[in-house]
């Protein structure tokens, strides 16, 4: 045999192996999505997930990047991303081109995710000088200082940036960047590897927000009629302790619920997108965010008349004051109704009392200062520094020198005291809020 015969018959041979390698890893189960492309990681993963991201439409290396070409699963695995709403990688997973660019924009700079909010407050509790520092800065600089140690150690577990299952028990189940709001606890099953994929929600559920809007104005807890004990175990139940405890160990005494809870409806009705995620600027206070009032939906006809009339089916998209959700309000009889974005169901909405609501004598009132039953309120709260013992910081994830401690003297619950909420002009014209006191 010649030399080139000799080449020839070993590259037959080669070609005949790989033909039956190829058919040894079953090329007629090659899976492509509905554009055609190659997603060999639809053979192992068939879950079915939720309508927006169809298994068949969108495969999985979008989410969870790694490499759809091969059967090799370490492979294919090399370079995955466990959690796409992680805010390190969002920009290549969930905001990715033609997905939810405008979001991961905003999101990143809300106040869930820069927590402005808090350390610019505790900065003006301890008069430090100098702009308040959001978590991504924090985590670049390793910026400290008193106030920023205690939110470090006390506060940095409820932000976006915070990773999902980083910690055990309560705290391992808080961030997670987008998937903080949009996961749900209920996996829609396992698929043939034996692994289980959670479900991906628009609707944030009401125990996502609870997660950590549980302390300081404890709203989420309020909200489910849900009040902080004294500690201790109290309430007491038959001389034992009380049998209604949080997740991180609080006992609970059960109260009233919001009426909004007892009609079924959850945060995300009435908080809208760009109040939750933000619109892509950073802000310190939360009231510079909001856009939602209780006079939204329960205001004067004539102004939801104007709304409808104004923006038809879709909201408006000036920032801020917007008037959202204009596109869930819609006529009902001689009334109005809140369409509940989740689910058909439309709740009638109760006009204004046109004696004490719309009297012009009550125009500085809040609505909460007549209608909040009660609201917990946490007296003689101090805290304790030791230099000599050591705390997890939260934004590093690492042990350093000095434990903050937080006691109070007593708890109640009652109808909250009043105050008024300034305002820029300086003449002492502003509302009448609620305070509480924690």
């Amino acid at each position: 045999m010649g030399y080139r015969s000799l080449i020839t018959f070993l590259l037959v041979c080669c070609m005949c192996v790989l033909v039956s390698g190829a058919k040894s890893q079953e090329a007629e189960r090659l899976s492509t999505t509905a554009s055609g492309k190659v997603e060999l990681c639809l053979n192992c993963h068939r879950q079915e997930l939720d309508r927006a991201h169809q298994r068949q439409a969108l495969g999985c290396t979008p989410c969870h990047l790694g490499d759809p070409l091969t059967l090799d699963k370490e492979r294919a695995h090399r370079g995955i991303i466990l959690n796409p709403g992680e805010l390190e990688h969002v920009d290549r997973t969930c905001g990715r081109p033609g997905c939810h660019a405008n979001q991961s924009k905003w999101v990143k700079n809300s106040l869930m995710a820069t927590n402005l909010g808090i350390t610019s407050t505790l900065m003006g509790y301890w008069e430090e000088k100098g702009e308040p520092p959001a978590v991504d800065e924090l985590m670049r600089s390793g910026r400290n200082s008193p106030a920023l140690d205690y939110f470090r150690k006390l506060c940095g577990s409820c932000h976006l940036w915070f990773k999902r299952h980083e910690h055990q028990g309560f705290l391992g189940e808080k961030g997670g960047g987008c998937t903080a709001c949009h996961l749900s606890d209920t996996p829609v099953g396992r698929d043939a590897t034996g692994e289980k994929h959670s479900r991906i929600t628009r609707w944030p559920p009401l125990e996502n927000c609870v997660r950590c809007h549980n302390r300081s104005g404890r709203i989420g807890l309020s909200f489910q009629g849900m009040y902080e004990s004294e500690g201790y175990g109290a309430p007491w139940e038959d001389g034992d302790f009380s049998s209604d405890q949080l997740d991180d160990g609080r006992f609970f005494k059960r109260l009233p619920p919001d009426v909004h809870h007892t009609k079924g409806m959850i945060c995300a009705d009435c908080h809208t997108q760009h109040e939750t995620m933000g619109d892509g600027k950073r802000r310190h206070h939360w009231e510079q965010q909001v856009e939602v009032e209780c006079s939204t939906c329960h205001g004067d006809p004539r102004l939801l008349a104007s709304i409808l009339a104004e923006n038809g089916d879709k909201p408006p998209r000036s920032w801020p004051g917007r008037k959202t959700p204009a596109l869930f309000i819609q006529k009902s009889g001689d009334g109005y109704c809140l369409k509940l974005k989740r689910e058909e169901k439309c709740l009638p909405l109760e006009p204004p009392d046109p004696v004490n609501c719309l009297n012009k004598h009550h125009s500085r009132l809040s609505c909460q200062a007549c209608h909040s039953t009660w609201v917990p309120q946490c007296y003689g709260c101090h805290v304790r520094y030791d230099k000599s013992r050591t705390q997890l910081d939260k934004i590093s994830g690492k042990e350093t020198k000095g434990l903050w401690q937080e006691f109070r003297s007593f708890m109640r619950y009652a109808s909250p005291p009043l105050g008024v909420l300034g305002d820029e002009s300086g003449k002492g014209k502003g509302q009448v809020v609620i305070l509480v006191p924690g």
